[in-house]
């Protein structure tokens, strides 16, 4: 089979993938798929954020690069191995709202030059592309759950740097299907979650169980009624590559997320149970942590039934799994150290 001349990718034994940022929380979920399916993978990935032990190192299917996709000093290596690719994910990207806020040049500027250096190859090359975007495009969020058709909305404040690069590299990626007949798809993640996620990144799950861990306060925001949906890495990896197999879903966005919806107060109660600690919680405001020009978000919960609907996808695994998987990678780890 020579996927090169298809529209269409079939993950199997002849299939070659490129999966940028493969060695961090969901890009190494996708390459163990990758890797089960019998395909060839060279991951990408410069280590800021994955890390080489979430990674099957030694297997022979699988290759590792570690430099910053963007890095023009790597761009010929990046053309090279898209052009040796069957399909690419792209999957690399600074990560937090944190490091979102505090870096607002770095974070956006990241974005935006690892984007236009695989987009830019997979023109040259005509590969088919998955590009993984972000809920932050949808801003503050909604009262009810939030479709694909929701205006993508941001502002001057940090935070939506992050949104609006993440934004920009959607409409390169939907060009190259619309205007040049390229098979793309471009994917919005919502809180992902689950084994080898990482309290460092700053994202709320791993940092509620760090703490839980070490008996310290777990801090929720403002009043802790924001809602959030959150979703198994693996039923996320599993959806990453139903999407890449959908004909209909070519060239738009299509959320990826949990149906679940819990506020972020009770997550944090769930956590203290599941972990049997007595670490206590406290409320903070959020302007207290990041200043006054964060930009708070409300209930952010997706709707994901376009992508049920055109690939019969379904998460498979609970919140209070998510939880307990997170809980026993991070105990594990300590426990390593």
């Amino acid at each position: 089979m020579d996927n090169h001349s298809q529209d269409m990718v079939e993950f199997g034994p002849q299939t070659h993938v490129l999966v940028t940022g493969g060695a961090g929380f969901v890009g190494s979920a996708l390459v163990d798929l990758l890797i089960a399916r019998n395909c060839s993978v060279t991951v990408i990935d410069d280590l800021s954020n994955g890390l080489l032990s979430n990674l099957p190192t030694d297997h022979p299917h699988l290759t590792i690069l570690t430099f910053r996709v963007g890095d023009p000093a790597f761009n010929a290596t990046v053309h090279d191995e898209v052009g040796r690719a069957d399909a690419v994910f792209h999957l690399a990207s600074p990560i937090g709202v944190e490091l979102a806020h505090k870096e607002r040049f770095a974070v956006t500027s990241g974005i935006l030059e690892s984007g236009c250096a695989i987009v830019e190859a997979c023109r040259f090359h005509r590969r088919p592309l998955l590009y993984t975007s972000s809920s932050e495009v949808y801003g503050s969020g909604r009262d009810r759950p939030i479709t694909e058709a929701d205006p993508v909305m941001t502002d001057l404040r940090p935070r939506w740097g992050y949104a609006a690069a993440k934004a920009a590299v959607e409409h390169l990626v939907a060009g190259l299907f619309f205007d040049l007949g390229i098979p793309t798809w471009i994917v919005r993640p919502f809180n992902m979650a689950g084994p080898r996620q990482r309290s460092a990144t700053g994202l709320v799950l791993p940092v509620f169980v760090n703490a839980a861990l070490r008996g310290e306060p777990l801090v929720v925001h403002d009043d802790g009624e924001q809602r959030r949906a959150f979703l198994h890495v693996a039923d996320a990896a599993e959806g990453l590559l139903m999407v890449m197999q959908s004909r209909c879903l070519r060239g738009r966005p299509v959320n990826l997320g949990g149906s679940e919806a819990v506020q972020i107060g009770n997550l944090a109660k769930m956590v203290v149970e599941t972990a049997k600690t007595s670490a206590p919680i406290v409320m903070k405001p959020s302007n207290a942590v990041y200043g006054e020009r964060f930009a708070v978000t409300y209930d952010r919960v997706p709707d994901t039934s376009l992508l049920t609907t055109m690939t019969g996808w379904r998460a498979l695994r609970s919140t209070r799994q998510t939880i307990a998987d997170c809980i026993e990678y991070i105990r594990t780890e300590r426990a390593m150290a």
